[in-house]
């Protein structure tokens, strides 16, 4: 390859002597997407990705109108009275997915320090997501634990956003669920009942999760790589905005209230599966794991 890449894996032991040989597997990605060889001012480019582009990468390219234009003008220049133009050429991907890595670290850190969960804990930290998801593709065709000792995976992809600036449907209580149900309705619904009683609970947003939609959410994430070997998958998302995949996604911008109960959420909803006396009903039969995905 031309550059080496490695997933970081780690492992909290259970305390049930039956169960601890199953695991609940809490992911993220620690790849972004390099940098650019022209500097580019990150008050600008946020002026015009806020007209012309609010889903960032997602959002196509194009002229700004003469109002646009001048709805850019008034954002870069009200920026500049706040301070100088800054030239930037790296993608520190705060949100995606600095977000997510940092919460399962910190799930990890809050588990270590209190009592066992009675399965184990997974923790996996892909590479080359960015890439084509070839760290978690990797990692379920050569899993450092038995593939189907794995009873359910939660990956978290972008979790520190989602205010109504990011989206306008957005807010404190906006999550995007994809595949929640896909495999296991047990599964989905364990989640449901885990966000029902939190103190404040979250909005699953399925709608990018519907079969045939355009964006292709589905196929997008970490999760589906386990999703295929039939394991109860599930990615969680604040949202896209218009700093994905730019040099402009920093931490500067992540709400971190809101992130901490994505974290708090997803810790409830692992020690739940994990404390499970049985493992989430699979719904479905095993396939070809390397199968082309569909929405």
């Amino acid at each position: 390859v031309a550059y080496a890449a490695r997933n970081v894996v780690a492992v909290l032991r259970g305390s049930d002597p039956k169960l601890r040989g199953t695991y609940v597997a809490l992911t993220a990605h620690n790849d972004h997407v390099g940098f650019d060889h022209s500097p580019v001012d990150h008050d600008s480019l946020r002026a015009y990705n806020r007209v012309i582009r609010p889903m960032g990468a997602d959002s196509p390219i194009r002229p700004p109108t003469a109002e646009e234009a001048a709805r850019i003008a008034a954002i870069r220049d009200s920026l500049r009275k706040a301070h100088p133009a800054r030239l930037d050429s790296i993608r520190n991907g705060a949100d995606d997915d600095g977000s997510g890595t940092v919460s399962i670290l910190e799930i990890a850190e809050a588990l270590a320090g209190g009592p066992r969960p009675r399965r184990s804990i997974l923790f996996v930290n892909h590479t080359g997501e960015e890439s084509g998801f070839v760290g978690s593709a990797w990692f379920t065709d050569h899993p450092t634990v038995p593939i189907d000792s794995i009873v359910g995976e939660i990956d978290q992809d972008m979790v520190g956003r989602g205010t109504s600036q990011d989206l306008p449907e957005a807010g404190p209580t906006y999550l995007e669920v994809i595949g929640a149900k896909r495999v296991s309705r047990e599964f989905g619904e364990i989640l449901e009942a885990t966000n029902a009683a939190q103190p404040k609970p979250f909005v699953f947003n399925y709608a990018y999760d519907a079969p045939g939609h355009p964006l292709q959410y589905y196929c997008r994430a970490d999760h589906y790589n386990y999703a295929r070997y039939t394991i109860p998958a599930v990615a969680f998302s604040r949202g896209e905005h218009l700093d994905y995949h730019q040099v402009t996604d920093e931490a500067q911008y992540i709400d971190y209230d809101d992130m901490a109960r994505v974290t708090r959420f997803v810790y409830d909803a692992a020690l739940r599966i994990a404390n499970l006396d049985h493992r989430p009903a699979v719904d479905i039969p095993k396939g070809d794991p390397h199968a082309p995905c569909r929405q």
